[in-house]
Formats: C-alpha cells, structure tokens, sequence
C-alpha cells in the first residue's frame, strides 16, 4: 500500500479512518519524530552507507527466514514484493513539505528516524495487502472508479488534478491501483479485527478513570470559576459608577 499521503488525504475519511487508527499513514509515524530527542551521533570512523546502497533485506517464505540481496531500484522487498525507491521518496518528500508548510527544520538525526519509520509503514502497508490477497478479499473496479470520481471532484478542474498527479508522479492507472490495494485492506481490517474486537464496560471505565476524568473535572471548574466570577462582576457593577465613551 504506497498511495502518497496527499492523495490519500483526499479519499472519504470512512475508508482511511481503520488504516490511520494503525498508523498507516506517514504523517501519524512522524509526528512522533519530531517530538523525539536527538539521535545519537555515529561513532568516528564508522563507514557510512549511501542512502541507496543495496541492502540485505529479509525475506519470510513459509516458516523460514531467508536474507536476499534487494534488486536495484527496490528499497525492500516484502516476500518477494518489492517497494520502489520511487514511492519511498515521495513519501519523504510529503514530510519535508509538511514540515516546511510548519516552519520546521529537520536535522540529518531526525531526519535518519522519519526515513526509518516511512519505511516501515510502507512495509506494514505491503504485509496487509498480501494477508488480504490470501483471504481472496477483492474490490469490483466500479468502486474503484467511484472513489476516484470522488477525489477528482475534490479539485477545481481536470487540469488542477492532473497536476497533482504529475506531481506525484502517479497516473490515473497507477492511482487507481493504489486506491483499491487501500479497500482491499480496508477490507481485511474490517473482517479481522473490526468486526472481533470488543470493548467491555470495565474498560471504558478504567480509560475514562485514567484519561478522561480528571480533565473532565478540570473544565467543570473552569465553567464554575467562569460563572461565579461573572456573578460578581454584575453584583460590582450595580454598585459601581461606570463611564463608557464608546460611540
């Protein structure tokens, strides 16, 4: 699942939502980033890589692990799978542009961390989608084409879309293809996990307990405090000779 976060952003919130609550999307993973101390610097002399140097990636095939050398043009394979450079980057490039819109500088230690975690999110994204194709999930290309009418008809005109596009460098085959590995998971998610997962009343009154209640306290007071004091305000000036100028 390499659909980049812009577009992805513009699909209806009910068929992102169950892969943002799995932190799916980039911008949920690097958030954390950001909020992180600094990573520690390399040790002197250590040999450093280059951001493209063919690395052993590890490859699952039934129960065995076996380590292969990932193909140019690849920046990993998931069980034979691979994800391209090409989606990597426009992913890093999404985040630079929304820590730009921010004023944000990122440093080469942060930096290091979002490309670690854009990666990883890209692989959990391919996990999910072979998990589907296991369970035969498929997704009609009516519906498909449905939401992709609908992101379309979120920008002014074809040609403003189309840029988009360009930018991305995704076309209409490409995008369409990403918009249904997104149902397909969104698909997965709801038979494994939505539909099993139950929440008991004791839970949500140990969450309410532990995140809610004391915030919930903390604003009653306010509301109070804010009542009271407004009564007495009117209590002051009724008593209180005042001169008001304002035209």
């Amino acid at each position: 699942m390499k659909i980049t976060r812009r577009i992805l952003m513009r699909l209806s919130n009910g068929m992102v939502f169950r892969l943002l609550v799995l932190g799916l999307c980039i911008a949920m993973s690097v958030s954390s980033v950001f909020a992180g101390q600094t990573a520690k610097a390399e040790k002197d002399g250590k040999a450093v890589k280059t951001e493209k140097a063919v690395k052993a990636e590890k490859v699952v095939k039934s129960d065995k692990v076996e380590t292969v050398e990932a193909p140019k043009g690849n920046i990993a394979v998931v069980n034979g799978a691979a994800i391209l450079w090409e989606d990597f980057d426009r992913e890093i490039i999404g985040v630079q542009e929304q820590a730009a819109s921010r004023g944000e500088k990122i440093d080469d230690a942060r930096m290091s961390e979002i490309k670690k975690k854009v990666l990883e999110k890209l692989i959990d994204g391919e996990l999910l989608y072979q998990e589907s194709q296991k369970m035969g999930i498929k997704v009609e290309d009516s519906a498909v084409d449905e939401q992709y009418a609908k992101l379309k008809d979120q920008y002014p005109s074809d040609e403003g879309f189309n840029k988009e596009l360009a930018k991305v460098k995704l076309t209409e085959a490409s995008l369409k293809n990403q918009i249904k590995q997104v149902m397909v998971i969104q698909q997965f998610i709801d038979k494994e996990f939505v539909q099993k997962i139950t929440v008991s009343d004791e839970e949500l009154k140990a969450f309410f307990e532990t995140h809610l209640k004391s915030r919930i306290e903390q604003n009653l007071k306010q509301e109070k405090i804010q009542t009271e004091v407004s009564s007495y305000l009117d209590k002051l000036k009724e008593k209180a000779k005042v001169e008001r100028n304002l035209p």
